[in-house]
């Protein structure tokens, strides 16, 4: 064999040895974590089965694993992500025994069902807003439409910009269908409030002409004197300056110069 067929066959092999173990080594560990995730199961602690087969597919995608993450799923409530599983296990096409797959669409009958939905109504909403159900960033598409939830206590909010997010809160049960409304118009303005406007003067003013020069006046008075004191026999009215001269009401109620 030539020199430089012998260089080449041991780069492709010093090239290939890392890649090949590393596979072999998830390979092992996904092994043992399907492991862990039924031993779990088995034990009913579910949420740690599910964190295992999760991690198990990850490492290595097999048809068995997806299966039992999508029953771990169930146990947890995470309904949406346990159909979602079934689904993806149906389209497998190696792997899967007839046994596997009748028993498959046999639990995704039994929980579409049950998902709840939330019909999501941003009212106000502007360019630029971001809309999140929970942790997850909703596309603007499935607003108003009955989106799938788990069951449980939901956050639905809407950041704009650097504002304090608008947020509300919504619980919903299996099966159950809820509109929920969320208020995102930008409040009005504060209204301004001004005083009274001040009109200036170019010229002199007249002086107010005192009270009692106008005739409207005494006629007001002597009505209600008529009302306190009964019958009026008389009151004189003096045009020209003289003495002081009282009716017949009490001195000091009507005094006329």
């Amino acid at each position: 064999m030539h020199a430089w067929v012998i260089a080449v066959v041991l780069v492709i092999l010093c090239a290939a040895s890392p890649s090949s173990a590393q596979r072999a080594s998830e390979s092992v560990l996904a092994r043992e974590q399907f492991r862990t995730g039924v031993a779990a199961a088995r034990e009913g602690r579910w949420d740690a089965a599910a964190e295992a087969f999760q991690r198990s597919y990850e490492l290595s995608p097999r048809p068995l694993t997806l299966l039992n993450l999508a029953g771990a799923y169930a146990q947890t409530g995470h309904l949406v992500e346990s159909v979602e599983a079934y689904r993806m296990f149906l389209m497998e096409r190696q792997g899967v025994t007839a046994r596997m797959r009748t028993d498959a669409e046999a639990q995704l009958a039994d929980l579409e069902p049950r998902i709840p939905r939330a019909r999501i109504r941003v009212l106000g909403i502007a360019e630029g807003d971001v809309v999140r159900l929970d942790e997850y960033e909703l596309s603007t598409a499935s607003l108003e439409q009955p989106l799938p939830v788990n069951p449980g206590d939901h956050t639905v909010l809407v950041q704009r910009g650097e504002q304090e997010p608008i947020a509300t809160t919504f619980t919903l049960e299996e099966g159950q269908t809820e509109d929920v409304l969320l208020d995102a118009r930008p409040l009005p303005p504060p209204t301004e409030t001004h005083g009274p406007d001040v009109i200036g003067t170019t010229g002199p003013t007249t002086p107010a002409r005192p009270i009692t020069d106008d005739p409207v006046f005494w006629i007001v008075v002597v009505g209600a004197a008529v009302v306190v004191g009964g019958v009026v026999t008389g009151v004189v009215l003096a045009t020209q300056p003289g003495p002081t001269t009282v009716g017949n009401l009490p001195p000091g109620q009507i005094a006329i110069d």
